[in-house]
């Protein structure tokens, strides 16, 4: 098929954390969410159970992860405002003995960075018909089975609906395309793979990009962004073109 039917919407909020899988002690945050924290944000608004333990799920439930694996959804975001980061101390308590057993000594102050004013667009396709229509009335009616979040249960997350569209498959006949949204690297072909521009603000992370239903990452890949937004000339066999929107590539 060389068109995929797409649902459009933003994400936005005060403050969010994606946390870096490589981080310890003082957390760092990726600039965007995941494809795996999408899914995340995906399912809560469906209202997909997560595990009842580590590996065991309600009887008939189906774990996010798979629901939107790559086999089965395709999707990818761009940045609608800069990114803009800011360190923040939050007091921790020490839980090891009891929760319940709470003592002054126990607490401690942690340093997490944080993305600030966050607004995120999210291009979406889905096998599943009758989830994405499903998935569609919610986020245009606001009807969240559960409160969606930017990472951390404090950072809730303003979703809103923007727009149902076709994105249409293109070749690119081996020349630069200018793509909106995050850019997957393992999907640059060609010498050289990306046009730098001078004034622009590049940043590529290693991040997962698919996991299975016990947590444990499949694929992670190196994803390439514009910190202000601003459109990224690659090489690529192909990407989807939006009529009045651009040119995506999924993650």
């Amino acid at each position: 098929m060389n068109y995929k039917e797409l649902l459009i919407f933003d994400i936005r909020g005060e403050y969010g954390h994606f946390r870096k899988y490589n981080t310890t002690t003082s957390p760092l945050t990726y600039s965007i969410p995941t494809r795996t924290a999408i899914a995340g944000i995906l399912g809560a608004i469906l209202g997909m159970e997560r595990e009842i333990r580590d590996g065991v799920y309600p009887e008939g439930a189906e774990p996010v992860q798979e629901f939107f694996s790559k086999e089965r959804a395709d999707m990818t975001i761009q940045i609608m405002r800069p990114v803009k980061k800011e360190n923040i101390g939050f007091n921790l308590i020490n839980t090891k003995t009891s929760f319940y057993d709470l003592t002054r000594a126990g607490r401690t102050q942690i340093e997490f960075e944080l993305v600030k004013d966050v607004h995120y667009r999210i291009y979406l396709s889905m096998a599943d018909k009758l989830k994405f229509e499903e998935l569609s009335e919610r986020i245009a009616n606001k009807r969240h089975h559960f409160t969606p979040y930017l990472g951390l249960a404090q950072f809730t997350a303003q979703v809103d609906f923007v727009q149902r569209a076709t994105a249409n498959n293109v070749s690119s006949n081996g020349e630069f395309a200018e793509i909106i949204t995050a850019v997957n690297m393992s999907k640059l072909q060609g010498e050289p793979p990306v046009e730098f521009q001078r004034e622009y603000f590049y940043s590529a992370n290693n991040m997962p990009i698919e996991m299975n239903r016990d947590r444990e990452v499949l694929e992670y890949s190196e994803v390439l962004i514009e910190k202000n937004g601003n459109p990224l000339r690659v090489r690529v066999p192909d990407y989807h073109a939006v009529k009045g929107v651009g040119n995506i590539l999924f993650l």
